[in-house]
């Protein structure tokens, strides 16, 4: 009877510590799924910029500053921990790859000036990483209403390094001011021809003759 009272005491004992574990602070998996993996605005601008993008170059979200820079040789090994351990804790919102070799174009944060979780403040830990690292940083204000050729400039611009676009002329050409021409039948006249023709159209308005050599460098 005593061995079965100590088995149910003990039964109850264990049941009460598991059940402490399940609610204690400490319990080493205490997660529930979120209910969408992107902000509202964070999936809105990530359909803009794959639009914006096109084919030729993939988006890759939230990566961290370690997966993009390494640290350089030469570097004392307490400089190297202590950058390694900021930049692992860093992440980045939007990551620019070409799709056919994945290599690194350019970083864009989203940036939200009311301060509802965006990056408001800039970090200069990142900005500096990406600076050393020769890394494009854009950072883009949130707001309701992007467009595409906003995105697609802004991105060409500031982190491809690509020239916009020379605007196009429609419409009727405007064509400078014009000399007259020259009638079809006129050709270069010989030094005889021209001296004859002069003569006869500037009688008595230029005194004495003109050499040959003067006259074959008239301007025609």
């Amino acid at each position: 009877m005593e061995i079965i009272l100590f088995a149910l005491i003990s039964l109850i004992v264990i049941v009460g510590v598991l059940a402490s574990r399940l609610n204690d602070n400490s319990f080493p998996f205490p997660f529930d799924s979120k209910a969408a993996v992107f902000t509202p605005a964070e999936k809105n601008f990530l359909n803009l910029l794959e639009q914006a993008m096109g084919q030729k170059y993939r988006i890759i979200n939230r990566v961290k500053l370690s997966d993009i820079v390494t640290i350089r040789q030469g570097v004392s090994n307490r400089a190297s921990q202590s950058a390694a351990a900021n930049a692992e804790g860093k992440y980045l919102d939007f990551v620019i790859c070409e799709r056919s070799t994945m290599k690194l174009l350019g970083v864009v944060d989203l940036v939200d000036t009311q301060g509802r979780g965006y990056k408001v403040k800039k970090d200069w830990f990142v900005s500096g990483a990406l600076e050393a690292a020769s890394v494009p940083h854009l950072r883009i204000k949130v707001k309701a209403n992007y467009t595409l050729d906003e995105i697609r400039a802004c991105i060409n611009s500031r982190l491809l390094g690509n020239k916009a676009p020379v605007p196009q002329v429609k419409g009727k050409i405007i064509p400078a001011p014009m000399i007259r021409a020259r009638s079809k039948n006129t050709g270069v006249l010989s030094s005889v021809a021209a001296k004859a023709e002069l003569s006869s159209q500037m009688s008595g308005r230029l005194p004495g003759k003109m050499s040959e050599q003067n006259v074959a460098a008239l301007p025609h």
